[in-house]
């Protein structure tokens, strides 16, 4: 029963947490244009939280190994819930990446809510706990981007970000209360440590292929993701855009309020059919 009472909390913690994720991501293209960003710039806006992760990831997995998982869930929340603040406030470029450094050092929420379910599950388990994780995916991709396309279009980047940094408040509500330290002192580590763990993860038969299999599959949508609303204001959305030499557009100058809202509710509906339909797939 505490197990399965632990699940629930985690399946919680991740829902909010990719929901949060979800109102951010495709938004953040409307915003670095708004401040003045070129579409080239609005990947590196993007780029940088996976990058900050990157680097922070074995530290915060090293720390959950040490101290516990709750203690880090905690920390990582309290960052999240201080970039989305920032983002909301946020009126220029650097600010915007200054938000997304902070939520990207943090970030290991779902990477540590990974390893509590590794903590509590036995191996014949692990699967359907892991699943519990796949489920918030979906749930957090499909609300995510539906939600913010519509606060974007409500209230602009303070809606998006407060009402972000809103369910990262809750998310530390659900662990201090609800969450019991699930790390036992001695037992094997449930987090990767380095690139260079990560990395003998390739040596692994079929393990390796589906791992590469996913980065591709992850550089791809990425690419669609982060630029999508930039490919809205510059295509079709804004008389602004200059036409280069091979096709390619500068970014719209300036645009006005209503474009900005238009695409807002464009980027946040494709993404919300993206969501629902990976559900799908995955669940069926």
């Amino acid at each position: 029963m505490a197990r399965e009472a632990s699940l629930r909390v985690v399946f919680g913690i991740a829902v909010l947490d990719l929901i949060g994720f979800g109102i951010l991501i495709p938004q953040l293209g409307v915003y670095g244009v708004r401040f003045g960003a070129s579409p080239f710039t609005v990947g590196l806006l993007v780029a940088v939280y996976s990058l900050m992760q990157l680097v922070a990831a074995p530290i915060m997995g090293r720390l959950s190994d040490r101290f516990g998982r709750r203690p880090v869930l905690l920390l990582s929340q309290v960052g999240s819930l201080a970039g989305y603040v920032l983002f909301a406030f946020a009126h220029t470029l650097p600010l915007l990446f200054l938000s997304r450094v902070i939520d990207g050092v943090s970030g290991g929420n779902v990477s540590t809510a990974q390893a509590v379910v590794a903590d509590i599950t036995k191996p014949s388990e692990r699967a359907r706990g892991m699943g519990i994780i796949g489920a918030a995916f979906g749930l957090g991709f499909v609300l995510g981007p539906a939600l913010g396309g519509v606060l974007g279009a409500w209230g602009g980047n303070l809606a998006i970000g407060l009402f972000a940094a809103g369910l990262s408040a809750l998310n530390l509500i659900n662990t201090w209360f609800f969450l019991p330290e699930t790390r036992v002192p001695g037992s094997p580590s449930a987090t990767v440590r380095s690139m260079k763990g990560a990395t003998s993860v390739l040596t692994l038969p079929v393990v390796g292929r589906c791992v590469v299999l996913v980065l591709l599959f992850t550089v791809a949508f990425a690419q669609m993701e982060g630029t999508f609303s930039v490919f809205l204001l510059t295509r079709f959305l804004s008389s602004g855009a200059v036409p280069l030499e091979g096709g390619w557009l500068v970014h719209a100058v300036h645009p006005d309020a209503a474009v900005l809202k238009e695409a807002s509710l464009r980027s946040g509906a494709l993404f919300a059919v993206v969501g629902v339909l990976s559900a799908l797939v995955q669940g069926g």
